[in-house]
């Protein structure tokens, strides 16, 4: 994909994510998400952190100072306190069309951003939003590009080194070594260091990475 291609993926998230948040039952968006600490309504608000006007950004950069992850975590915490349900939708709504990723990052990094966040809201809750394994596939390519490193990190990272990780939905692979197989989505988790669908994976490598995760629990 360039990166029309993805800002046009990254709108058609936005507005899947403020149609399944719009329909949220209220005593839903208070749910533990799968991000650690962060409710629903945390993580859908730190959806619209990307949309605020730069002079309202600089104030949480000051208010938490150090690294990007505290900014993002707490920053989205103090906006989540000062929005209603319906305004984190709007919101969201809003930035449909707006093509300007965060400081410091890119077109793709909102992708992620996106995909990711949108398990985050709908796994815990045994919901789901489907998104097309040729959107998933181009989040993985940046995350894999990465090879471990990136200042914004929410999930510890799995490790995959050593494995061969096969898309059984999409023409996908990356890395060598044992095999891994799963859906682009379950692969993605994995990627991101989300542990939730690892018992769906298969193959040798999935067995080792079973046990390496319960291991580090």
């Amino acid at each position: 994909m360039d990166d029309n291609m993805v800002w046009a993926a990254v709108d058609r998230r936005r507005a899947d994510i403020a149609d399944y948040l719009e329909a949220l039952p209220p005593g839903e968006w208070d749910h533990d998400s799968l991000c650690e600490a962060w409710t629903v309504r945390e993580v859908a608000a730190h959806l619209t952190l990307v949309g605020l006007p730069r002079w309202r950004l600089v104030p949480l950069f000051l208010r938490y100072p150090g690294s990007t992850n505290r900014v993002i975590r707490d920053g989205s915490k103090a906006v989540a306190r000062g929005l209603t349900n319906e305004l984190i939708v709007a919101a969201i709504r809003d930035m449909i069309g707006l093509h300007r990723p965060f400081p410091g990052l890119t077109c793709r990094e909102a992708l992620i951003d996106v995909v990711g966040h949108t398990q985050d809201m709908t796994l815990p809750l045994g919901r789901e939003v489907p998104i097309p394994p040729v959107e998933i596939a181009e989040a993985a390519d940046r995350v894999v590009s990465y090879g471990g490193r990136g200042s914004a990190k929410v999930f510890r990272a799995l490790p995959t080194g050593g494995l061969r990780l096969v898309a059984d939905d999409h023409d996908w692979t990356t890395g060598e070594g044992e095999p891994v197989t799963g859906s682009m989505r379950d692969l993605f988790l994995l990627l991101t260091g989300r542990t939730v669908h690892l018992d769906r994976l298969a193959g040798a490598g999935a067995d080792r990475l079973r046990e390496q995760a319960a291991a580090r629990r």
